[in-house]
């Protein structure tokens, strides 16, 4: 789901250190020699144990870190389903919940005075406002790469969400006749409906001295969000973009119609099979904004229930190539496309039909990736491993 793809020079038969890789070597050669220089039981203990930390940092199995090894394990069996029953979940947010049961949504105060509904899922903290109804956002590229560089919360990524909604399946289910005749007119292949959201995210691990500043903790982590998402709306309003805030209520219900009100479901091959309905996630290539209006263009006439379009911009490791590129050059954008139908075979259908006109790419390996790239979660492609400094940034 990654638009620009850049080339890792140099890593190696054992690829780059990150920061605390080098930490966690250095303390652990530190303990093995303090150990062996007070001796007794005590001192070979300590010995023991940094001699066991150098060793966890430096194991490999299979080409990969150890413990990038474990925290995949770890994270697949977090990301893992389990099959309940039927009937309606307790917290009423329905898949996103099962995708990421830490999940939460609180209300605050934001610095003009109004309530906006902040989410945490455990690892960050997102806040969501809205386009204007009907809106196809242009994809603010420049603004976003300013914010990312400049703004003092050090915001970790921001997201477009784009909902295109089709003409209701009821002639398919039901042979309804007047969507059936509605359909055949030249302008019925395009979307009925279009909403369009902005996101925001903060994670701790990235800069602990925002929330800090703030107070610290979840307060303080949910208050630089915040703040962060009021100076990037004010950067979109003088640029012809505005937006409303989206209070603790209307997130939910955001959460829970842009993903899914049931939480059942399993991943199969190039789908997501859910009680409510089917979700077919794609990749797509977006480097600019023509390319941009291009996808949302051509995914204009999708015949499917929805389609769920989500760009996530992350700053980019700076190369010397992007130096002097302008400010976009130093922006990474992961855009996910999700086909949502009741029917499954024709959530499949619009899929492969989109593959073959060339719209979007092939179907996202990982399904349950796919459906956190396209809800409102700014979700990171890195993982905690890098997050917490043992990968390099771009390896992630």
């Amino acid at each position: 789901m990654t638009a620009t793809a850049r080339v890792r020079a140099g890593t190696g038969a054992f690829g780059r250190f990150g920061r605390g890789r080098v930490v966690a070597v250095e303390a652990g050669l530190g303990s093995l020699a303090a150990g062996v220089a007070f001796g007794g039981p005590w001192g070979y203990a300590l010995a023991g144990a940094g001699a066991a930390t150098v060793a966890g940092a430096l194991l490999r199995l299979r080409g990969r870190w150890a413990e990038q090894r474990l925290v995949a394990r770890l994270s697949r069996d977090a990301l893992a389903v389990a099959p309940v029953a039927a009937g309606p979940r307790d917290d009423g947010l329905g898949l996103v919940h099962a995708l990421l049961p830490a999940l939460d949504v609180t209300e605050v105060a934001d610095r003009n005075g109004g309530p906006m509904g902040v989410i945490s899922d455990g690892r960050g903290h997102a806040a969501v406002v809205e386009f204007p109804g009907g809106t196809l956002p242009a994809l603010p590229a420049a603004e976003v790469a300013r914010w990312l560089a400049d703004d003092p919360a050090r915001p970790a990524a921001a997201q477009v969400v784009v909902e295109q909604f089709g003409l209701p399946p009821w002639d398919l289910h039901y042979r309804y006749q007047p969507t059936a005749t509605y359909r055949q007119l030249p302008f019925g292949g395009r979307p009925v409906a279009v909403r369009a959201w902005l996101v925001a995210r903060y994670e701790p691990f990235d800069a602990p001295e925002a929330a800090e500043r703030r107070g610290g903790g979840e307060a303080g982590a949910r208050a630089a969000v915040l703040a962060a998402t009021a100076r990037l709306r004010a950067r979109l309003a003088a640029a012809g973009a505005p937006t409303s805030a989206l209070g603790a209520d209307a997130v939910r219900e955001l959460l829970r119609q842009l993903g899914d009100a049931s939480g059942n479901g399993r991943p199969l091959s190039g789908s997501w099979a859910g009680d409510a309905a089917a979700h077919c996630t794609v990749t797509a290539s977006v480097a600019g904004q023509n390319d941009w209006w291009r996808l949302l263009d051509g995914l204009s006439g999708c015949a499917a229930d929805r389609v769920v379009t989500a760009a996530t911009l992350t700053a980019a490791t700076p190369t010397p190539t992007s130096a002097g590129g302008g400010p976009e050059a130093g922006l990474t954008v992961r855009t996910a496309v999700r086909v949502v139908s009741t029917l499954a075979q024709h959530a499949a259908t619009e899929r492969d039909r989109l593959l073959r006109a060339n719209v979007v790419g092939p179907p996202a390996a990982d399904q349950r990736a796919g459906l956190l790239a396209t809800l409102p979660l700014a979700y990171p492609s890195r993982s905690l491993v890098a997050a917490a400094g043992f990968a390099p940034r771009e390896d992630a």
